[in-house]
């Protein structure tokens, strides 16, 4: 993967064809590493392969750490089996709560089964059957990224808090 290591968000404005999950993690993980507003997310079951991995969850960390006002917004379908799991983001979630929120969602779009990461409103990572591993990614495509997150905000309106995904202190 050393070929994407100069690649940065808001440069490099090449399409990139993936095909493995190992690749989505890596491209994943950059968008989180050099991000510096927002990340949304939109997954089934919050694809493990690539969002619960090590090092995601650290670059994750990272991003609303050591950014002015980040934001995460991830929406999946089926929290019980999330956190059954025991995705890390999940507990990530739970302690930095006001700055990554999950939710499910709304019936509306039971259906949709795409996998989807944008960052900064202009770098995405799509997959367009969220359980295959064939994905495209741009560091730097403000128009596509815009329909993207265009369909990802009608899912966010939609999208309904779940008890599920809430930590709770005793």
């Amino acid at each position: 993967m050393a070929k994407f290591d100069s690649y940065k968000i808001g440069v490099n404005s090449e399409l990139l064809q993936l095909e493995s999950f190992y690749e989505n993690r890596v491209l994943a993980t950059f968008f989180a590493q050099q991000a510096t507003r927002t990340l949304d997310i939109a997954s089934r079951l919050l694809d493990p392969p690539i969002f619960n991995s090590s090092e995601f969850i650290e670059a994750v960390r990272y991003f609303v750490t050591k950014n002015r006002m980040p934001k995460v917004r991830i929406i999946v379908h089926d929290p019980p089996t999330i956190v059954k799991l025991g995705h890390r983001l999940v507990d990530l979630a739970g302690d930095l709560s006001s700055l990554i929120e999950i939710r499910k969602a709304g019936h509306e779009h039971k259906y949709y089964s795409e996998c989807l990461l944008v960052a900064d409103d202009m770098a995405f990572l799509h997959r367009l059957n969220g359980e295959r591993s064939e994905a495209t990614a741009n560091f730097n495509d403000r128009r596509q990224s815009k329909y993207y997150l265009d369909e990802f905000n009608k899912m966010w309106d939609a999208s309904v808090t779940d008890p599920n995904l809430r930590r709770i202190n005793l």
